[in-house]
């Protein structure tokens, strides 16, 4: 793969509703201070990004808001998307990248649901990792896509 391409997004992390990570993926992740224990730092995301919702919803000034779509650093933008199933899609880009949240959309709707949930010949064990070729191969696709 081109890594020079892919330059914006870093990292994808999928969760089901209970906090388990079931997909991990990197492309360009020019630092990677958990690298040591990546279990670890799968419970550090959703910890984080679970808090940041529940504040967001705490703070918000409305009660049909939307809630956390991107978290922005200096150095990265963390977007956000959650399924109505409780799925939570977790991207991770540079910091000049715009609100990825109806990518994240697309790739659930369109490349997760199709690949995995209505593909006859794949059967997702709940709790266990994605391990869908077809999924892969779509997910890649449309990373490519933002080259």
């Amino acid at each position: 793969a081109n890594r020079r391409s892919l330059a914006m997004i870093f990292t994808l992390y999928i969760y089901d509703r209970r906090g388990k990570c079931l997909y991990y993926k990197e492309w360009n992740r020019p630092m990677n201070t958990l690298a040591d224990d990546p279990d670890e730092e799968k419970k550090l995301m959703f910890g984080m990004v679970y808090s940041l919702k529940e504040l967001t919803s705490k703070i918000s000034p409305s009660e049909g808001d939307q809630g956390l779509h991107i978290m922005k650093t200096d150095s990265y933008t963390l977007h956000h998307f959650e399924s109505v199933t409780g799925m939570t899609f977790l991207l991770n880009t540079d910091a000049g990248t715009p609100d990825m949240y109806y990518n994240l959309q697309h790739i659930y709707n369109d490349i997760y649901v199709e690949s995995t949930i209505r593909n006859p010949l794949y059967r997702h064990k709940p709790g266990e990792m994605i391990d869908s070729p077809l999924f892969e191969k779509k997910l890649e696709e449309y990373i490519q896509t933002f080259s």
